[in-house]
Formats: structure tokens, sequence, C-alpha cells
């Protein structure tokens, strides 16, 4: 339900979110207007930041300064001064309200989110219509070769032996159904599985495990070979298509403890990067986390640092033209920044 405060001298109209109206009601309030002199200046703030690099706004050692200030040179503080008890129940109030909103959707599948044409895409490159679709063999075999799939293979070959010396004894599947005889045999083949399991068991596994491992090499050169990618590419498709087609958004979403375990892990880690404990443990981590942060800032600012955004091919000028309502709020908030910035 929409309900408006007009005043017909001075369009456009300032929207808000009500807190107390439901996620479908937005209030007009009262219009605040955009001058031209506002609009002019923000037009000409930016064309000038547009054509500015990254490193002329911040450069990556100021970036380095600030981080290192607000997180990791906190020893001398007594208590944090982001992650405070108050942002603590803001993280918690936000989390929960996404969490509740992700676990309504249970209607709408991911391809719904992404677009029939962005979906159609995903699967294209999956199936390699384009350049084909070669798995790379070295992933291949570490995957392949893991204890887990090691294991699985050795355990199924393991089972299928003993499976086939039984259902192929033809003699002793007709004794089986005999009346007297019949539950004796099968008494016997019991004990006899035991038995092997006991005496044979570790050997034989220790064999299928050797085998196995031969076997996986043979599987990695199968998988990998041009003769075999379009199979394995169909498949990968087929997967994917459930996943991104079958399985609601609400069904990706873990239950409530697994999601409340991983709302406590983000929040500890934020944590820890201001944490100023001086404990060995705590000291070794937070340097870790202060050489991954310093190396994520060089790795921006080798990409980006020298760019601007007209390098992107983004003309300021033709967008604030094709768009006057960008371009009037643009000046509105302009106007508000000068207001509020006047000393009284």
């Amino acid at each position: 339900m929409y309900s408006a405060i007009r005043d017909t001298h001075h369009p456009p109209f300032k929207f808000s979110l009500s807190s107390s109206a439901s996620d479908n009601d937005i209030t007009a309030i009262d219009p605040l207007p955009t001058s031209t002199a506002d609009r002019v200046e923000i037009r000409n703030i930016a064309i000038h930041l547009a054509s500015q690099p990254l490193e002329s706004f911040l450069s990556s050692s100021e970036a380095k300064a600030i981080m290192n200030e607000l997180f990791f040179n906190n020893n001398d503080r007594s208590s944090s001064i982001i992650f405070t008890d108050r942002s603590y129940a803001q993280y918690i109030k936000y989390w929960n309200s996404i969490e509740t909103r992700l676990r309504r959707e249970e209607q709408r599948t991911p391809a719904d989110l992404l677009g029939k044409d962005l979906t159609n895409r995903i699967l294209s490159s999956i199936r390699g219509d384009n350049n084909g679709n070669k798995y790379d063999a070295q992933t291949v075999r570490t995957f392949l070769e893991s204890d887990a799939i090691n294991s699985l293979f050795t355990r199924l070959l393991y089972d299928a032996i003993f499976e086939f010396t039984t259902k192929f004894d033809i003699l002793g599947n007709a004794i089986s159904n005999l009346p007297l005889l019949g539950p004796m045999r099968n008494q016997v083949l019991k004990e006899s599985k035991r038995n092997m399991d006991r005496t044979l068991g570790p050997l034989l596994r220790t064999f299928l495990s050797g085998y196995t491992r031969v076997a996986i090499r043979q599987a990695v050169d199968f998988v990998v070979s041009d003769e075999n990618a379009s199979a394995f590419a169909k498949a990968n498709v087929k997967l994917v298509t459930y996943l991104l087609e079958e399985r609601t958004v609400a069904d990706w979403i873990p239950d409530t403890n697994v999601m409340g375990k991983w709302r406590e892990e983000v929040w500890a880690y934020l944590v820890g990067l201001e944490d100023g404990d001086n404990q060995v443990d705590a000291k070794s981590d937070k340097n870790d986390q202060k050489k991954v942060v310093e190396q994520s800032i060089d790795w921006i600012y080798d990409i980006l640092g020298d760019k601007c955004i007209e390098d992107g091919g983004v003309n300021v000028n033709e967008i604030l033209d094709a768009s006057p309502t960008l371009e009037m709020s643009l000046g509105r908030f302009w106007g508000l920044c000068k207001d509020n910035s006047k000393t009284e």
C-alpha cells in the first residue's frame, strides 16, 4: 500500500521505507527540490572523479595504514571500536533477517534468480559448446587418488567379489531353495563371510587398495581423453541443471544450527582481526590475517591502481543524459551534503 504527502510546488518526492510497515509499504515524505546549480556541480564532480585513477584517491600504502590502524595496531585500546555489543546485535539482526528471507524462497530456484539467459550460458560453458570441455589431468588425479575415493572403490570391489562367488554358484543356489539344506547352506555362507573378513579380509583389502590405485591412474586417462569429454560434460550439465533448476533457494540453506555456527564463526573471525590478545597463537593468527589483507590490497592495486572509471568505457555524461532521475537524485544528495556541512 502506498501513501504520499504531496507538495505540488516542489516535485519530485523523496521515498523511504517505513520501519513499522510491511515489506511492500513505501511512504513518500516531504519532497526535496533539486536546484540546477546542485545538478551542474554534481555532474562536474562525477566527470572529474571518473577521470581519476584509484591511486589518486587512496594509495595502496594509505589503504594498508588504515587497515593497520583500525584492526592490527590496537594494543593500546582496551575495547574494540568497531566490533562492539551494539554492532554484534545489529549483525545478528540482519543475519537472521537475511536467513529468514532466504528460507521463504520455497518456490524460486537459483535459475529463477539468475534468469534464463545467464543460466543457459552457464550450462553452455559447462557443456563446452564453444571451446570444448577438457579436464585438467592433475586435478582429476588429485581427486580420484584421495583416501576417501580409494577406500570407496576398495570396499565396492571387496563386496563385489563375495557377491560374485555366491550369485554364480548354481548348485549352491539350488540347494538354498531346499527345505532342510537351504537354511544350513545360508548359515554356512554367513560364517564363511565372517571367516573371510577375519582371515583373508585384510590381505584382500590390501591387494584391492593397491589395484585400485592402478585402476585410478587408468581412469584419469579415461576421464581426460577427448573421446570421453563430451560424455562427462553431459553428466556435469545434468548435475548443475538439477542444482540450479530443481532445487529451490530454500533447499540450499543449511539447517538453523549450522547457520548459527557459521554466523558465530564469521563474527569470531572479524573480531579476531582487531583482537589484541597477547598469546603466541593469537599473535601468529593476527600476523597471518594482516599478511592476507596486505596481499589482497597489493593485488587490487596491481590491477586497478592506475585505472579510472573512464578506462572501463564508461562515459559519465552519457549516463547522466540517459537518466535524468539519476542526475536529479545525485544533485539532491549533493545539496543535502552541502546543507549539512554548514556550521551554525
